[in-house]
This record gives C-alpha cells, sequence and structure tokens, in this order.
C-alpha cells in the first residue's frame, strides 16, 4: 500500500472509531474488529489497556494498531478474511433454519441480539413461529458491548417474546414442565462446565415431555488451531471438545438424537496446522456429518425418559 493511501486508511479508521464510547475496553474492542476484524485477545486487550491507563491516547494506540504486521496481513488477505466471517454466518443461519427443532414454547439461554428485538434465533432465520419465546440473557447494560435495551414484551406475528435479565444459570424463575425447546446459540461456552452441569440439570425439569434441548458451540479441536494457548473470545470460559460436551449431557440423563458439524475442518485438524486452514474453511460445505472435525457443532438432544 503506498504512503498516500495509507494515510487516507488511518483517517478512515480513526474516523470510524471516533464515537464516543466512555470505556477504554469497550474502544479496543470496537477497535479490534475494525481494524483486525476479530476479537481482542485477553493478552493483547491487557497490552493496550495498560497503555491508556498511562497516559497514551487512543489515536496513538489506533495508529499504532494500523502499524502493526498483523494489520498488515489482514490488508493482504483481506478478502479470504471475510470470506470466513460470512461464511461462518451464512453456515449458522442455515444450521438454525434446518435443525432447530419446531417448538411452540422456547427459552432461548443468551438469546440477546443488539440488532434485531426478536432476538438471535429469530433473526437467524428460525422457520418455526413459535407462540410464546423468552429471552433470557444480561442486561444490556452489563454486557461488554453495551447495546439498546429492547422492551421486555415484544410481539412479532403470532409469537410473544418476553426478555428475562440474568444469567443463563438463572433458571429458578421458570416452571417445571414448561418449554418445548430449550436453545443455546453460542452460548454455553460463556459459562463453566460446572455452571453448564447445573443448567443441563435444571433444563431436564423445565422441559416438557418430549421437549427438546439445542446447542451449538466451538470446537476445541478446531479453535485451538487459532489460539493454542487461550480460547477465540476472552469471555469464554471453556470451548468444549465434542465427546467431552456429549459426555456432560449423558452424564445427566439426555440422549442425543442429532449431531451435525458446521464448517468440516478434518484435513486442518488432523494435521494439527494452519497451512490450509482458510482454503478450506471457505471450500467446506456448511453442514455435515463431522462434529468431530468442524469449526463449530450443533447437537440436539432428548430426555433419556422420553426417548
Amino acid at each position: 500500500m503506498n504512503p498516500e493511501a495509507a494515510k487516507h486508511l488511518e483517517a478512515a479508521i480513526q474516523k470510524t472509531l471516533s464515537t464516543h464510547v466512555k470505556s477504554d475496553k469497550s474502544y479496543l474492542w470496537m477497535a479490534y474488529w475494525v481494524i483486525f476484524e476479530r476479537e481482542a485477545d485477553p493478552e493483547g486487550l491487557e497490552g493496550w489497556l495498560g497503555l491508556l491507563k498511562a497516559g497514551v491516547s487512543r489515536a496513538s494506540v489506533v495508529q499504532t494498531m494500523i502499524k502493526s504486521s498483523e494489520f498488515y496481513k489482514r490488508i493482504s488477505g483481506e478478502e479470504s478474511e471475510n470470506q470466513i466471517n460470512e461464511k461462518l454466518h451464512n453456515a449458522r443461519m442455515e444450521m438454525v433454519k434446518q435443525l432447530v427443532p419446531p417448538a411452540q414454547v422456547i427459552l432461548d439461554l443468551g438469546g440477546y441480539s443488539s440488532s434485531d428485538p426478536r432476538g438471535a434465533l429469530l433473526s437467524f432465520g428460525y422457520p418455526h413461529v413459535p407462540q410464546k419465546l423468552y429471552i433470557l440473557d444480561f442486561h444490556p447494560d452489563k454486557m461488554m458491548f453495551p447495546g439498546p435495551e429492547w422492551p421486555k414484551q415484544v410481539k412479532y406475528e403470532t409469537c410473544d417474546i418476553e426478555y428475562v435479565y440474568g444469567s443463563m444459570t438463572d433458571l429458578d424463575c421458570f416452571q417445571e414442565g414448561t418449554f418445548d425447546l430449550i436453545w443455546s446459540g453460542e452460548s454455553i461456552e460463556h459459562i463453566t462446565s460446572e455452571d453448564a452441569e447445573k443448567v443441563f440439570s435444571k433444563a431436564y425439569k423445565l422441559l416438557k415431555p418430549g421437549g427438546k434441548l439445542a446447542l451449538d458451540t466451538p470446537n476445541r479441536r478446531a479453535t485451538q488451531l487459532q489460539f493454542p494457548n487461550s480460547y477465540i473470545h476472552p469471555e469464554h470460559k471453556i470451548e468444549y471438545y465434542y465427546e467431552d460436551l456429549c459426555k456432560l449431557l449423558d452424564k445427566h440423563n439426555f440422549k442425543i438424537i442429532q449431531s451435525k458439524g458446521v464448517i468440516d475442518l478434518s484435513r486442518s485438524i488432523e494435521t494439527s496446522s494452519m497451512e490450509h486452514f482458510k482454503n478450506e474453511f471457505i471450500s467446506s460445505e456448511k453442514l455435515n456429518d463431522n462434529p468431530n472435525n468442524s469449526y463449530c457443532f450443533f447437537i440436539c438432544c432428548m430426555r433419556a425418559e422420553d426417548c
């Protein structure tokens, strides 16, 4: 990139990030997405926060990020990075449309969407409009990226949507035998495995006879290629291996009735190499029958006594 083009690019990025954000942490998260098109890693985030606390300006931090080798590499391969992000998003939308089972009363764990008051499940194209949808998530003010606070009661076609603010582990406010479906869309990794066991134990009681528990989550066999010493998101408490989560569900008397992979990465995983990661990611089918070797995996299960 020539100096003049680099100058214009830096000015554009500085302008994009000029929106007033009180929290340095939120500002840095936004900067990571704009500059690197990824979530901030814990070590990097801590380092930049230290500079800001020491008096370095936000503009100077952004300028340093722009001069980094990571940004240069991203610009050089910008098209493939965008393709990866778009491919994963589209694959998860396909998963929701094809695999998440129909239900009349649904509890969506961690289902807040900052862009759609209907919540993440419906915004991803869930084709079965339920009668009642409960969305359990933290209040937007308590999220890493604060978003709009939607009305607690939202109407969408024939569906009554109700927001319940709190942790996905706080399930005591719901009556037993209430739900046809409990859905966790990339949220189970945001709590510890001990808390996940509490969720599964409570979910067993909250489901109606014949009800289903379904979820998707990143596969540690894949994510460790990107971040061998940390997780892909600083808010992740754990990233599961497929077989480990299966065992955890079995421990709490759930029987898996369907599992799928999202973006097969068998070659990269089996060679433990990032060499072909991007090309394999972009060229792979969205959904597959190989959850153990995919970037994410989907599981749908029922209480063993109902099978």
